[in-house]
């Protein structure tokens, strides 16, 4: 582990982006709530002002329309339905996030010279364009794998290290709050992925978990930006949390929580902890 007694500048960063976090209050994206476990399966969760459905008719009783009456008008499109993985993976707790407030945050103004440079003055960083942050209850296509901001789901991601694959549409709202995500291929080695894990641990805004898809080993996303790497060793590992995390420049909500929300590390990307 000397690697990071060589990065002492971004773990001095680390401790009180923790330490901040703790007085951030769990609330972001607008009015967001948080769902909190108590006891009950998160499938009996309903939406707030939602009340048991009361039979139309009594039994027995005549149809309270014939085939003469005008056809009523359709209610109002809802959001989406739930689709895909998305649908797949949160089945149970869906209900509950589509109670989340949309964000009202404003997306960061790009500035017209960062598409041919080094957006922040790192090498290699490229902008990843972001028209909106929506939140959805359905898979979404994103230009980038992984992705680095765009629609999502209506609560975010925890942080911390997972050794499994997490779904995109939660992970770019923890973009949205601030994070830092990185992500590794399967032939990243283990000592690398220790010394990730050792990152994950002491930073509040740190996400790690595979990704076999991406074109790199290593591959850093902020909201709107990302870093394709080879080695955990090349300088502007640092160099991008330095810029990006926790309060970095293209976050709509910087250092909003990463935490109370989805997610058990290392194994249970898509569990509602219990709280307490």
């Amino acid at each position: 582990m000397t690697m990071f007694k060589e990065r002492s500048p971004t773990l001095r960063r680390l401790v009180p982006a923790a330490a901040l976090a703790l007085l951030v209050p769990v609330v972001a994206c607008g009015d967001d709530s948080v769902p909190q476990a108590s006891g009950s399966p998160a499938s009996e969760f309903r939406p707030s002002g939602e009340a048991e459905a009361e039979p139309s008719e009594a039994a027995g009783s005549a149809p309270l329309s014939s085939p003469e009456d005008p056809e009523p008008d359709a209610p109002d499109a809802g959001p989406p339905a739930a689709g895909g993985r998305v649908g797949g993976d949160l089945e149970d707790i869906l209900p509950t996030v589509s109670t989340m407030v949309q964000s009202h945050a404003p997306l960061p103004t790009e500035n017209p010279g960062e598409a041919g440079g080094s957006p922040e003055g790192i090498e290699g960083v490229v902008v990843v364009p972001v028209t909106s942050n929506d939140h959805v209850r359905h898979d979404v296509e994103y230009p980038t794998a992984p992705p680095a901001g765009g629609p999502h789901l209506g609560i975010w991601l925890n942080c911390g290290f997972y050794t499994v694959p997490v779904l995109d549409e939660l992970a770019v709202h923890s973009l949205e709050h601030g994070v830092v995500w990185v992500t590794y291929r399967s032939d990243v080695g283990a000592a690398t992925r220790g010394d990730l894990q050792v990152l994950a641990v002491q930073s509040s805004h740190i996400l790690v978990s595979p990704y076999e898809d991406q074109a790199s080993p290593l591959v850093l996303s902020a909201w709107a930006r990302q870093l394709h790497l080879d080695s955990l060793e090349d300088p502007r590992f640092d160099q991008f949390l330095d810029v990006y995390l926790f309060d970095g420049p293209t976050a709509p909500e910087p250092g909003a929580s990463c935490s109370g929300a989805v997610g058990v590390p290392p194994e249970h990307p898509e569990t509602i902890p219990q709280q307490g």
